[in-house]
Order: structure tokens, then C-alpha cells, then sequence
């Protein structure tokens, strides 16, 4: 299957799932970058042509967020299937630190354990690059030296800042940028400041490591392309306030106030993301070159991309951490937001390649910014429980053709939650919707616990199938009937971001249940005309 064309938008099913949640036998707590090999050929197996992803960038070590990175252009090393690495095979070093009981102890463990365990994963997986890095220098392969050196120089517009604030920041414990040392604090002193002298290997390890990354990137593509299923990234609406971006270009955003959203039907209180907010004047007088850069990549990553947060690019909501004063939207006046949203995703789209772009257009959401994105071409999406009017929900078969159907995101709670959150009222709405009784429905039950009887799951599945919207993207859960979560918003601790899949890829037929989900899964995909 060839890379779509926005014009031409493929009319396809797919599965969500972020890439930590990958299992392997070897991936050390964390779904990597090759463990993508193996899941595309299952999708493949069953029909389903999309593998959806949260952002791959990189996030501190201690960040389990995916949303909170300290590069817009930068792949987490986490993700990096570290015993695949050429350099690793050949390194003695590497084998004997492996072979350490306290090494195996802690790698049983982060292979074993239901949830991510991000820092302890990441540190493992960084030493384990540190020894293949010190393999590749001390008995350099020619023709590997030579791609790494061609990488350097290809990715150098945002690698040269990336590398030296990754080495700084290592120094730094990772503390924000704003309280180093002075010298350090911008960008063009920090490169020639005697630090970046002393730490030249670390700076070159920063870039060995997104050397390594991007070539398994571009081997599991290629891979996913000759199974005929495309990948789709998540491009954040920004990135963390301590970061290489806002380090190297501090005129790009204003850090005194932070991005949020105002109290709405979803959040009483309104959201404060503690992300910095962007300087709009400056980024417009550049032509949105920083914006462009990130589509171009984004585009060569993979073949649909989202934009985050779609609105954010039409008018941010600013909430003054700082000095004070009122909150409110940048820009402040309609006809801005209007102008400066539109020539944005014009941009966006114009530096996308062959890739598809489309919008996270969720929330409270001006009807203006979804005529801009009609104009456009770019899809938006269509959350099934969400979509209601006047008390009953609107039949997906009314969805326009461009548009995303799904059941849920990586913010909600599953599909079986929700269900079983419902009252009766409501349950009676959707079973009108469906056209089906509460015991016509014979769908697998959901995982235990099971939170209510005849679950319509089935029913709901295939009516967005049925829809015309040009892709339909479900969450993994929601396929199976499971009740694990990605993500709960507004709250902090170890059961958000790390959500491990209880098997890996090779072993998913093994369960009957995730046999028969599948099954009836791409059953419904073939009537609906999504197989191809």
C-alpha cells in the first residue's frame, strides 16, 4: 500500500496503542521501535491496515508523559531495541555487564512487571547504548561510521542543538535549563562555553543514540509498508517548557505563562498543562519555519500524523504562572485566530510529504476552526460517545467522509468503562442507535471485571465500520473488551503512561479470546469494505 495522498484518503481500520505498551521477550520493560515488526504483521494477519502511536519523543528520564518531551525532533532512546544494535553483538563489555546477576535480576523484572517502569527501563537501555556507542568508537565499522556521520550532517539543524542541551542537561541532573549556570542558559554561549568542550563525547553519544533510532524507524517502516499497513504518529502541540527547542530558541515561546484550556463540559476548573505557550508574532515572522521542520520529519516518520490539540494552533489559551494577570487567548481577536490557524495547517500540510495530515479536534471546539480544517481537507475526529445531540447519539453513518471514527482516546476511559458508567437512559439511547435488544448482543464480555450484562460492543464496532468516515481507528481495549487504561487526566502517579499489553505479539493467538475478538474483528472489516 502506497503512502496516502490528502485527497485521496484510504478507507481502512486501524488499532491504537501506544508503543510502550508493545510486550517482547527481549524489550526490557518498554515496547521498542522493532517490536513494531511483529504487531504490523499480526494487524496484517487480520486485516487491520493503521497502527496508531502516542508521540515517540524524548521525555526526561524520570517523564512517563509522552506529551512532555525535551525535543519536538528527538526519539526516545527507550524506544530503541538496544540488543538489536549491530555494536552490542561485538561488545565483550556488553556481555559481561549483561551476564552480572544484579543486570539479569533487574532485566526479569523490568520484563516481567505489568506496568512500564519508564526510569529504571530508561537507565537500562541507556547504558546498554553507552556500551554499543563505545563499541562503534573504539573499532569503528566503516560502512556504519560513515551512515552515522551522513545522519549527523542530514539532521543537523535540530541534532547540533538537541545534543549539546541532552549532554548540558545530563551534567545538570536534569534540572530546567533557567537555574544552569549562566553561561549555559543560551544556546550560542553554551556551544562555546568550556562545558561543550568537556563534554564532546557525551554530545556525540546524544547523536549515536538518534542515529540508532531513526535507522530502526526507518526499518520497521519499510517493513510496514511491504505488509501494506501504515503508521500514524501524534505530533505533541508542544513540548516541555525544559527543553532543547525552548533552550535554543527561547524567542519562539513565552514561559511566563503556561497552555491550558478554560473551564469547560469537560473540566469545571479549566486545565493548567504547565507547557510553555508560543510566541505566535515570532513564529509567524519566521513563516512557521520551527513548525514546518517538525512536519517534514513528521512526514518521513510516517504516513498519517495528527496534530495535537488542533485548536492551540488557531488561538492558545494562556494562563499567566508568573507575573499574574488574567488568562485569556493568544492571539486575542477572531480574525487572527482565524488567519494565523489556517496558514498554519497550510504550512503543516504543505511540508508533509506524502503523509496524510489530520486534527485532534476534541473539546470545546469553535465551529470556525472545523470549517477551516473543511477547507483544508484535514479530517477531524468523530468520538462516538461523544457525538450526540438533543439527548441521543448520531448514527455514525452520517459522519462525513473525512473524518476519524473511534471509540475512544488514549484520555478516556475504555470502551467497557464507559458502558458500564452509563445509566439505563442512556444505555436505552444507544441500544435505539444500534436498532438491537439488550440480549440480541453476543459479543465476548469484557475481562473481568465485567461491568454490566450484554454489552453491545460488537454492535458499536460495527456501525462505526459501517460509517463513511475514511478511517476508523479503535483502541486495542476496546477491540478486546479490556479495561485497562493509558491515560486518566488530572491526576499524577504509576498508572498513567504505562500500560503493558499481558502478552507479547507472538503469543496474542494463543488466547482464545483474543482469537475470537480478532476474528469477528476482521470479519466485520471485510463486509464493511475496510480489508484494503
Amino acid at each position: 500500500m502506497s503512502s496516502p495522498t490528502t485527497s485521496a484518503l484510504p478507507r481502512l481500520a486501524g488499532i491504537a496503542l501506544p508503543l510502550f505498551s508493545l510486550r517482547a521477550a527481549d524489550d526490557l520493560g518498554s515496547g521498542t521501535i522493532l517490536d513494531l515488526i511483529p504487531f504490523v504483521d499480526w494487524c496484517a494477519h487480520w486485516h487491520v491496515r493503521l497502527v496508531q502511536l502516542l508521540p515517540i519523543n524524548e521525555a526526561a528520564p524520570a517523564e512517563a508523559s509522552p506529551y512532555k518531551a525535551i525535543s519536538a525532533f528527538a526519539i526516545d532512546p527507550s524506544y530503541v531495541s538496544v540488543l538489536q544494535i549491530p555494536e552490542i553483538a561485538t561488545s565483550a563489555a556488553t556481555l559481561q555487564w549483561l551476564a552480572s546477576s544484579k543486570v539479569q535480576e533487574r532485566a526479569r523484572h523490568l520484563q516481567t512487571t505489568r506496568r512500564r517502569e519508564r526510569k529504571r527501563s530508561y537507565g537500562i537501555k541507556v547504558r546498554l547504548l553507552e556500551f554499543a556507542f563505545a563499541e562503534l568508537e573504539r573499532n569503528p565499522d566503516a560502512t556504519r561510521a560513515t551512515a552515522f556521520a551522513a545522519f549527523c550532517r542530514q539532521q543537523a539543524t535540530w541534532l547540533e542543538e538537541y545534543a549539546l542541551f541532552r549532554a548540558l542537561s545530563e551534567r545538570q541532573s536534569f534540572r530546567d535549563w533557567e537555574i544552569w549556570p549562566a553561561e549555559l542558559r543560551d544556546y550560542e554561549s553554551a556551544r562555546r562555553s568550556d562545558a561543550a568542550v568537556q563534554l564532546q563525547h557525551r554530545v556525540r553519544f546524544a547523536k549515536y543514540v538518534q542515529w540508532v533510532a531513526h535507522e530502526q524507524w526507518q526499518q520497521a517502516h519499510a517493513h510496514a509498508r511491504r505488509a501494506g499497513v501504515l503508521l500514524k504518529g501524534d505530533m505533541a502541540f508542544v513540548c516541555a517548557a525544559n527543553s532543547a527547542d525552548v533552550w535554543a530558541h527561547p524567542e519562539l515561546f513565552d514561559v511566563r505563562s503556561s497552555a491550558g484550556t478554560p473551564p469547560d463540559a469537560f473540566s469545571a476548573s479549566g486545565q493548567l498543562w504547565e507547557l510553555p505557550v508560543y510566541n505566535w508574532e515570532a513564529l509567524r515572522r519566521s513563516n512557521y519555519e520551527w513548525w514546518r521542520r517538525r512536519a517534514r520529519q513528521a512526514g518521513e516518520l510516517y504516513d498519517v500524523f495528527r496534530v495535537d490539540h488542533v485548536v492551540g494552533l488557531y488561538r492558545t489559551y494562556a494562563i499567566p504562572v508568573r507575573e499574574g494577570g488574567p488568562a485569556g487567548f493568544v492571539p486575542s481577536d477572531e480574525a487572527t485566530q482565524r488567519s494565523q490557524g489556517h496558514e498554519l495547517m497550510r504550512a503543516l500540510q504543505s511540508e508533509a510529504g506524502a503523509a496524510v495530515v489530520v486534527a485532534e479536534d476534541l473539546g470545546t471546539v469553535p465551529d470556525w476552526v472545523r470549517h477551516s480544517l473543511h477547507e483544508l481537507g484535514i479530517p477531524g475526529y468523530k468520538v462516538f460517545r461523544w457525538e450526540q445531540r438533543d439527548g441521543n447519539f448520531i448514527d455514525p453513518r452520517t459522519y462525513p467522509e473525512a473524518s476519524i471514527a473511534t471509540t475512544g482516546t488514549h484520555d478516556t476511559d475504555t470502551l467497557a468503562e464507559w458502558w458500564g458508567a452509563l445509566s439505563d437512559h442512556e444505555r436505552a439511547a444507544v441500544y435505539r442507535l444500534l436498532q438491537t435488544e439488550p440480549s440480541s448482543e453476543h459479543s465476548p464480555e469484557p475481562r473481568a471485571p465485567s461491568p454490566q450484562p450484554h454489552f453491545p460492543q460488537r454492535a458499536i464496532i460495527q456501525r462505526l465500520l459501517e460509517s463513511p468516515a475514511s478511517m476508523v481507528i479503535l483502541p486495542l481495549q476496546d477491540v478486546l473488551g479490556w479495561t485497562d487504561r493509558i491515560n486518566v487526566p488530572a491526576t499524577i502517579g504509576a498508572h498513567n503512561w504505562s500500560y503493558r499489553l499481558p502478552v507479547t505479539t507472538e503469543r496474542f493467538d494463543h488466547d482464545p479470546e483474543i482469537a475470537a475478538a480478532m476474528q469477528s474483528l476482521r470479519e466485520m472489516i471485510d463486509a464493511t469494505g475496510r480489508a484494503s
